[in-house]
């Protein structure tokens, strides 16, 4: 297992460009940096468009295309289906199947820039533990506020789509509850660790979703699978936030982890809404996709800021950390 180096300060890029020595604590980069004059720039980076597909990259792809074009063959035969039957019935499982392997590639593309490999075996193995319990406590709990709320007031999801309001609060909430209560009692604090489970807790959270959406043919499209990439992309740009904000410090409750949470939520409900707005999709079909794609970035953003040393120069300009700015 490769391990991070020592604490000390390390070549970095500032938000000009400029490389500076900016100090590395031994798990997170600190505020503090100074001037490096006789650095040398970092090595010019050469993007490999298939660089992804290295093993195991490719056997995700392959899990992933065949789970979700079987899927897809099931779908088209009974579109219009409330509930699975006959023919269609393996469609869940292909369904959470696509998903899973979506999933474990996206984590796939994120530890061989995060590092999670360094992370000890036994805490790691701890992480999926509690990520997969964590899941099933917010999966539930979304799943019943979603459902029993609308009852309440005499009504449903699918009569009134407006109630896709609730999925923001009901499942960034839901994904965060156990990692944060964990945090509180002092487990999983390194930001990396922190990044990790919650990471873990939203892919399998997408895999349930697969799994349920998959039972209900009129609900699903081709797309559910990969686009269900969309929970650990909502919910990790939160924890990349929250839990760095929290390193050093006696609360997670920082204004930065909040602020990140109802970006969250936001995104999340906005998506939801509109997705199930019959009236809206001709318009904002793509809703989406744009989603996934701001909260990449987003996630990015801050992610980056846990990409060890000795792995900066080794990964693309814009996921290297930049140091901020000096206070003025």
């Amino acid at each position: 297992m490769n391990s991070d180096p020592g604490s000390g300060f390390y070549p970095a890029p500032d938000h000009q460009g400029k490389v500076v020595a900016r100090e590395w604590d031994g798990d997170v980069w600190t505020r503090t940096s100074r001037p490096a004059p006789d650095a040398s720039p970092f090595p010019e980076y050469h993007r490999h468009f298939w660089g992804f597909l290295r093993s195991p990259g490719w056997k995700y792809l392959l899990v992933f295309l065949v789970a979700s074009g079987g899927g897809a063959a099931l779908w088209v035969t009974d579109r219009h289906a409330n509930w699975v039957s006959g023919i269609q019935i393996p469609l869940p499982l292909l369904s959470a199947i696509g998903a899973a392997a979506t999933m474990a590639a996206l984590l796939l593309f994120l530890g061989r820039r995060i590092g999670f490999d360094r992370i000890a075996p036994e805490t790691r193995r701890s992480i999926y533990k509690w990520g997969l319990l964590s899941a099933i406590i917010g999966f539930a709990l979304a799943y019943g506020i979603e459902v029993a709320l609308p009852e309440i007031f005499g009504d449903n999801l699918k009569d009134d789509p407006g109630w896709s309001v609730l999925a923001g609060p009901a499942e960034e909430t839901g994904k965060l509850l156990v990692p944060v209560i964990l945090w509180i009692k002092g487990y999983f604090r390194i930001p990396r660790q922190g990044y990790l489970l919650v990471l873990v807790t939203a892919s399998f959270v997408g895999v349930f979703e697969g799994l349920e959406y998959g039972l209900h043919p009129d609900e699903w499209q081709p797309a559910r699978p990969f686009f269900e990439i969309m929970h650990p992309l909502l919910t990790g740009f939160v924890a990349a936030v929250a839990w760095q904000a929290a390193w050093h410090r006696d609360s997670i409750f920082t204004g930065a982890a909040i602020g990140a949470w109802v970006i969250a939520m936001a995104a999340h409900s906005t998506n939801d809404v509109v997705v199930l707005d019959h009236d809206a999709k001709s318009l904002l079909s793509y809703i989406t996709i744009f989603t996934v794609a701001l909260m990449y970035l987003l996630q990015k953003h801050s992610a980056r800021q846990l990409v060890p040393p000795d792995k900066v120069p080794e990964v693309s300009p814009r996921w290297r950390p930049v140091a901020p700015k000096p206070l003025s």
